[in-house]
């Protein structure tokens, strides 16, 4: 049974360095060079938060 919401896109709508990004992935799983997911969003949460503080930085001096 063929689920409604999946979808295949054709060649021309698939967006190469996705696909690059996506075999590093599997690439970093087979030689077993994963974080655990926590330590995976602690990263994410870390480097969001550098980025909102530069943005907001950079706000504040152009308004300066």
């Amino acid at each position: 049974m063929k689920d409604e919401k999946t979808f295949l896109q054709n060649d021309s709508e698939t967006d190469p360095s996705l696909l690059r990004l996506l075999d590093s992935g599997l690439e970093d799983i087979a030689a077993k060079q994963t974080l655990p997911h926590s330590q995976a969003m602690e990263e994410i949460r870390r480097i969001r938060d550098i980025r909102r503080q530069e943005r907001s930085s950079l706000g504040a001096a152009a308004n300066a």
